[in-house]
């Protein structure tokens, strides 16, 4: 199952390259290597016209270095102690080690590297603990590859039957997504992670009316992050974490 999983999630990875490349412009073919091997978004505009390196993008360099690093650290330790901790609270901090690792750490890496090299990219994860509403978590500062999937093919093609709910319908694709990478691998916990995104839809539709960023700073963070946490084992359930999360530090459920 494990495999079935890993063979749909690169079909999706590779169909979007497709679509990227059909839509254009067509960079060279090194730059366009780099564009689909290195580079997870969909915009294919700033390997088509790179610019002169970036300066200011060293600093993003080495602060998502030292963030991966922490979180290597952080990886060591829980593998060293995982066999004295309960398996629940090895299974969640795992899943923040390798958030801080991969997502926050070497995602800035990758950026900023690119960035050096002349390539305008965006960042993936701009800085994701100040959102301030759920609206602007999901399209501004968490995973700007999914958003940009989104906002090119997924949203323009959901509106052609759901009209205005095409975007409600973006998360309820999201969740879906989320099942071929965490549901499906363990054959358990289905529907799980979509309705994760399902209550993130309605929540994210209810926010204008709620006026929700003209908040002050704290309760639109207390909104957010309570939103993005208390549902949380909806998305990373528990099979998940036994299966897939526990092993990679030594722990077993």
């Amino acid at each position: 199952m494990f495999t079935i999983a890993l063979i749909v999630v690169i079909g999706v990875y590779v169909s979007t390259k497709v679509f990227a490349v059909v839509r254009g412009p067509l960079p060279s073919a090194g730059r366009l290597a780099l564009f689909v091997t290195v580079w997870p978004g969909v915009r294919i505009e700033p390997f088509a016209t790179p610019r002169r390196a970036d300066p200011a993008a060293a600093r993003l360099v080495r602060h998502g270095g030292a963030v991966a690093a922490a979180g290597v650290v952080n990886w060591v330790a829980l593998s060293r102690f995982a066999h004295v901790l309960p398996p629940g609270v090895v299974g969640w901090l795992g899943i923040g080690v390798i958030l801080t690792t991969l997502h926050l750490g070497l995602s800035d890496v990758v950026t900023g590297g690119l960035r050096l090299a002349g390539y305008p990219v965006r960042r993936l994860f701009a800085d994701p603990l100040t959102s301030r509403s759920l609206g602007e978590f999901w399209t501004s500062r968490w995973n700007a590859a999914f958003v940009e999937m989104n906002q090119l093919i997924v949203v323009p093609f959901l509106r052609r039957f759901l009209g205005r709910y095409a975007r409600a319908g973006a998360f309820v694709v999201s969740g879906l997504l989320h099942e071929l990478a965490i549901s499906l691998p363990v054959r358990a916990g289905f529907g799980l992670p979509t309705l994760y995104f399902a209550i993130h839809a309605l929540a994210v539709s209810l926010e204008p009316r709620l006026g929700v960023r003209r908040w002050p700073p704290l309760p639109a963070r207390v909104w957010t992050w309570s939103l993005l946490l208390a549902p949380l084992p909806l998305l990373f359930h528990q099979a998940f974490r036994d299966a897939l999360v526990l092993p990679l530090f030594g722990g077993s459920s």
